[in-house]
């Protein structure tokens, strides 16, 4: 096989979209795709389906049709991939592709970061999760999902503002113009809080994130204390990163610009700018396929 003749994929499988990135050899980037959701959770058949809609976006953006992916080495960054029972099920699933590497959608966010070198990353959205790079091995701290884990995130964060605006609102707690605003949105009526809730997504709390740094920057005590406790829970998993020797971390997701300024500057100083995402990864991972087992 001619190295001219081999392609690159980096899939960034996401549980709300799947991006793709076709490649040639040397790394020149030839076309982009997105499609849905390719959490595995939901589904290999599904995954794949996502998988297969953004790279024949990304084949059409290049001028290639399908017949290259014989000769395209692809690496997935999936969400909901965190075991090797679902990884091998989407390795032995049917496809195009020359061969397959797979990781989660945050291993590969942390070697698109730091262009396959040590460092982590502090995922900050509607989750949270951690994940360093260090001595050749990753590791990975929280994002166990909002019953039971991802602290310092959006979803608790819009919870917990939730919760303490009804205690205000019966009185238990003092009100604010938070938790005014928030009990506003459901008609200052808790049985309307209460029906909302039971069919609540973590989304759906932490849609409620952009209120509450908006009264926190305005002095709102409610907003402040609550925006503190998620900075508390965020430093948790940084200081647990730089414990393991993980010094150089990335800040992402969208609750991450705004709650960087309520770290403390000892933990700022870490922080570096990412060097890539998540597609850059899976390409890394890709190569690595390549150079493993791709020549003959």
């Amino acid at each position: 096989m001619e190295t001219g003749d081999i392609y690159l994929l980096g899939i960034d499988g996401g549980g709300t979209s799947c991006r793709a990135r076709l490649c040639s050899a040397d790394g020149r980037v030839l076309g982009e795709g997105r499609a849905g959701s390719a959490n595995v959770r939901l589904g290999v058949g599904q995954a794949y389906d996502a998988i297969l809609a953004a790279t024949a976006e990304a084949l059409r953006v290049a001028g290639l049709d399908g017949a290259v992916l014989s000769r395209t080495w692809a690496g997935f960054g999936l969400a909901g991939a965190v075991d090797d029972e679902r990884k091998a099920a989407v390795l032995a699933h049917p496809n195009p592709f020359a061969g397959v590497a797979i990781e989660t959608d945050a291993h590969a966010a942390c070697l698109g970061a730091h262009q396959g070198g040590d460092g982590g990353i502090l995922i900050l959205g509607t989750g949270s999760c951690a994940v360093g790079y260090h001595e050749n091995r990753f590791v990975v701290i929280g994002g166990w999902g909002f019953m039971v884990s991802d602290q310092g995130s959006g979803a608790w964060l819009g919870l917990n503002a939730i919760r303490r605006s009804l205690l205000a609102h019966e009185g238990i707690q003092e009100t604010s113009d938070l938790s005014r605003a928030l009990m506003a949105r459901f008609e200052d009526s808790p049985l309307a809080l209460l029906n909302w809730s039971e069919g609540a997504r973590p989304g759906d709390y932490g849609a409620f994130a952009p209120l509450i740094f908006e009264h926190a920057a305005a002095g709102d005590a409610l907003a402040v204390e609550l925006v503190k406790q998620s900075a508390t829970e965020a430093v948790a998993l940084l200081e647990r990163l730089l414990s393991l020797g993980v010094d150089r971390i990335c800040l992402m997701g969208g609750l991450s610009q705004p709650l960087e300024p309520w770290l403390p500057e000892v933990l700022r100083s870490h922080l570096v700018e990412p060097a890539g995402d998540a597609m850059d990864g899976a390409l890394l991972m890709a190569r690595q396929r390549l150079c493993d087992g791709g020549r003959s």
